[in-house]
């Protein structure tokens, strides 16, 4: 794999879950319906502020640092967080400071929480090999941070499980103190909040809707970014062989919480198909 060293020692495969949060079972994310074009960062402010969600996006930060820990190889990172950024520059969001993290776990997966915080496993590394490939699964994510897919899973739940109005739900993240200064204690008063964001970002996934959203911007990004969109429809292949390899795909993560592979490559064919003419838009679902 040309990201990786090739003498690095085989690593120690991390136990499945986060089993120290709280993890819910959010199902009402499915069935909603929007299209890329309908997408407008500015707009969802109103959800939460920018500087709140980048607060709310450290703590989940802490909590996933916590169960997973981060791969210590400067130049690794260096060249994923340069392909992550080249793409974040034709995203719909190039002016949030993303963070890009290589998690040290077997386990194949890719998330991102809330502020610019995008996670890749050395697991899913390992089976890439390209450039393209890589701006793939990190495109597709940064995608999920443009379009806030997690504050508003979030806000959904918050909003369904408790009486809560938008402005109560705000409330609760402006009033956290910055991570820096957090300590054990404060983290552990809000764990719950956070564990509920962190069960749907690293193991549950979003809505097909959701998903289908973060695929066609993560294609429009690696178009304008210079990097080959088709490299999707070959990292979706390489995990379906993945899931027939090991039969039922356990320790695929990818595999559990997104929409069939065979159904997101027809999508993704169907969209790159009108990415070519700049006159078509996007597709809708």
């Amino acid at each position: 794999m040309m990201f990786r060293d090739q003498t690095a020692h085989r690593r120690k495969h991390l136990r499945m879950g986060l089993s120290a949060l709280c993890v819910v079972s959010i199902s009402l994310f499915y069935g909603c319906s929007a299209s890329t074009k309908e997408i407008r960062p500015e707009a969802d402010a109103q959800l939460l502020p920018v500087e709140d969600e980048v607060k709310f996006g450290y703590y989940v930060d802490a909590v996933v640092c916590s169960e997973f820990p981060v791969l210590k190889d400067e130049r690794l990172t260096a060249q994923v967080s340069a392909i992550g950024n080249s793409l974040v520059d034709k995203s719909l969001r190039p002016d949030l400071d993303f963070n890009f993290r290589i998690l040290n776990t077997e386990t194949v997966n890719a998330f991102a929480a809330p502020g610019g915080f995008v996670y890749i496993t050395i697991g899913l590394l390992d089976k890439l090999e390209s450039k393209d490939e890589l701006a793939a699964i990190l495109g597709h994510e940064i995608g999920h941070v443009c379009a806030r897919h997690s504050i508003k899973a979030w806000y959904t739940a918050q909003k369904i499980s408790k009486p809560l109005t938008v402005i109560d739900i705000a409330a609760i993240i402006a009033g956290l103190p910055p991570i820096a200064s957090a300590g054990g204690d404060i983290i552990a008063d809000v764990g719950q909040t956070v564990a509920q964001l962190a069960s749907v970002i690293v193991y549950q996934g979003y809505s097909r809707t959701y998903e289908y959203q973060a695929d066609e911007l993560g294609l429009q990004e690696m178009y304008h970014a210079g990097y080959d969109p088709e490299a999707t429809i070959s990292v979706f292949e390489k995990l379906i062989r993945l899931r027939e390899e090991e039969g039922n795909g356990e320790g695929i993560v990818l595999l559990s919480s997104h929409p069939p592979m065979e159904d997101r490559i027809e999508h993704t064919r169907s969209f790159l198909a009108g990415l070519q003419d700049p006159h078509s838009g996007s597709t809708d679902d």
